[in-house]
């Protein structure tokens, strides 16, 4: 019925980055229902009165002519470890609602909190965010994540992370990695890059 989400954070009865969400509504709109879009993301939007406080998860999941808003109370997931995984297949260009090819890789960690998914021999992302890391004086993502999160996209504009081609042999070259979405900015601790299984 919804084929396609939107994941947006709000802080304190605030929606943060509200045009980075549109910009990548809007393409994925035009991509998947060929036409400009009917709607607005987030016009009209009124929130709740018990998600005006804290960090709330905004969910939209929409098609062609409508959308569905759901929220919840955010709580950050505490991930310590990754298990590599890999695939050649996966297509998870815009954020699509079917996650069954995701969710059979995340099936694979094992004892791990979440995957780092290896496509076509390259890094792309974890389960459910884009990824970064921190070669001791700089910040880089993979230049072919699986998804252009708005987070990701943010923070390549502000020229704070910036982009590289990375394949397995140069998750060696990295002190740590960090998991970013739009509801987990920059400032979170950081896995030491030995907290990946391979």
């Amino acid at each position: 019925m919804y084929p396609l989400f939107e994941s947006i954070c709000v802080q304190d009865g605030r929606v943060l980055y509200s045009e980075w969400h549109r910009l990548r509504f809007e393409k994925a709109y035009q991509s998947f229902f060929k036409k400009t879009p009917t709607y607005d993301l987030l016009d009209p939007l009124i929130i709740p009165q018990k998600f005006c406080r804290g960090k709330v998860k905004l969910k939209i999941c929409y098609n062609e002519n409508k959308r569905d808003l759901g929220f919840q109370h955010y709580q950050m997931q505490n991930i310590q470890s990754l298990k590599l995984v890999y695939t050649n297949r996966l297509d998870y260009t815009f954020k699509y609602s079917n996650r069954e090819s995701l969710d059979a890789l995340f099936d694979q960690r094992e004892d791990c909190d979440d995957v780092l998914i290896i496509r076509n021999e390259l890094i792309t992302d974890s389960s459910y965010a884009n990824l970064v890391f921190f070669d001791g004086k700089f910040w880089w993502t993979p230049d072919l994540p699986l998804l252009e999160g708005t987070c990701r996209a943010r923070l390549l504009a502000q020229e704070i992370i910036g982009k590289a081609k990375l394949g397995v042999d140069d998750l060696k070259k990295f002190q740590g990695l960090k998991l970013i979405n739009a509801l987990r900015d920059m400032n979170q601790p950081m896995i030491p890059i030995n907290r990946l299984v391979y």
